[in-house]
């Protein structure tokens, strides 16, 4: 039987070493999952990807956020044949304006917005939900697309193969991307704006772009 001084020093070693293992186990748990996100964490990566024809088409999207333009697309959503027209101008300190079909974004304009056209009605958040039909979100013309060629250039099947085309008639840098399901195209202007994609789910055209930002497409309504 032990003294009651030895049974507690024995005491004291047991919960030492159950804190011990303990803190241990709070560690490899965090190891495990990794740190908390944050907003920092969630920032699109500006990385290359090691492939040459690839990230000469990444450089140009990623820079597309100094540039001041207006760009006019078509959009052809496959998946139930819907046709549809885009137009993004992007002006001074940053002030974008996105409109798809009836719905236009707007930022950098003091409060940022959703609004629909028709109804003359605004939600003040970016809602990308608001075009889910078409299946393009409000920075299709850059940040997504950048996004995207990323994710494929590292699910590539094959050699990439890298050219330039003319589009709306502007010099572009195009890279087709061999994945499963077939071959993704990814083409993007000078000033960084997207010019085309062609992928199983959309095929996105640039029709017209002018240097001059259109301060029209700022309205609301």
């Amino acid at each position: 039987m032990a003294f009651p001084r030895q049974h507690h020093e024995l005491h004291r070693r047991v919960r030492r070493a159950a804190l011990a293992a303990l803190a241990a186990a709070v560690g490899l748990t965090a190891c495990a999952t990794g740190p908390r996100p944050s907003f920092e964490s969630d920032q699109p990566s500006l990385a290359p990807t090691g492939d040459a024809a690839v990230d000469a088409v990444l450089e140009r999207l990623d820079a597309v956020g100094i540039s001041q333009f207006t760009a006019d697309y078509t959009v052809l959503t496959r998946l139930g044949g819907l046709n549809s027209t885009a137009t993004v101008v992007q002006a001074d300190n940053s002030r974008r304006s996105v409109t798809v079909n009836d719905i236009r974004f707007l930022n950098g304009t003091g409060n940022a917005a959703t609004c629909n056209l028709t109804t003359d009605e605004c939600e003040a958040v970016i809602n990308d939900a608001r075009v889910s039909d078409v299946q393009l979100s409000h920075d299709f013309y850059g940040p997504s697309m950048a996004r995207r060629l990323r994710v494929d250039a590292g699910r590539r099947i094959g050699d990439t193969s890298g050219y330039e085309i003319t589009q709306a008639g502007r010099q572009a840098l195009c890279v087709d991307v061999p994945v499963s399901g077939g071959t993704k195209v990814y083409c993007a202007l000078e000033n960084g704006a997207l010019a085309r994609y062609d992928g199983a789910d959309l095929l996105i055209e640039l029709t017209a772009v002018s240097d001059v930002p259109d301060e029209t497409k700022f309205a609301s309504s």
